[in-house]
């Protein structure tokens, strides 16, 4: 089970990374000026991927500190490609502010019940989704 785990967090941190690399090069090539760049790509795909991360891990019942996984990485590689290249993938103002807003939304997905049916059978989440008896 911890090798799931830990697959799991690996497989999080790789597509992070790639989202956070690829994402603003590949819509740089493209046509879109800068404000269309700014609200398909930060806003609705990486808020997006947001949102589902926070679902993915109360899902499979991953710690909490997970949700902190794309918006660190998002940052990070943000400061080293420009401390490395020289340029930046996303405006330094965009970035830190929009790491924050995705985190806001992986915690807001995190916490939040998709099913208000059951509302009753609440459990930790940590522990994962399981039958109540």
């Amino acid at each position: 089970m911890a090798k799931l785990i830990k697959k799991r967090y690996l497989f999080w941190f790789i597509l992070s990374v790639l989202l956070s690399i690829f994402g603003p090069l590949f819509f740089r090539l493209n046509f879109l000026d800068g404000f269309r760049r700014i609200v398909i790509l930060l806003g609705l795909i990486f808020g997006g991927f947001s949102l589902y991360s926070g679902f993915y891990f109360r899902r499979y019942g991953l710690k909490f500190w997970g949700i902190f996984i794309f918006p660190l990485t998002f940052s990070t590689i943000n400061l080293l490609w420009r401390v490395l290249f020289g340029g930046s993938l996303v405006s330094r103002n965009y970035a830190y502010f929009f790491a924050a807003f995705y985190l806001v939304l992986s915690l807001f997905t995190f916490v939040s019940d998709a099913d208000d049916s059951d509302s009753h059978h609440d459990m930790p989440v940590d522990g994962g989704f399981k039958e109540v008896k």
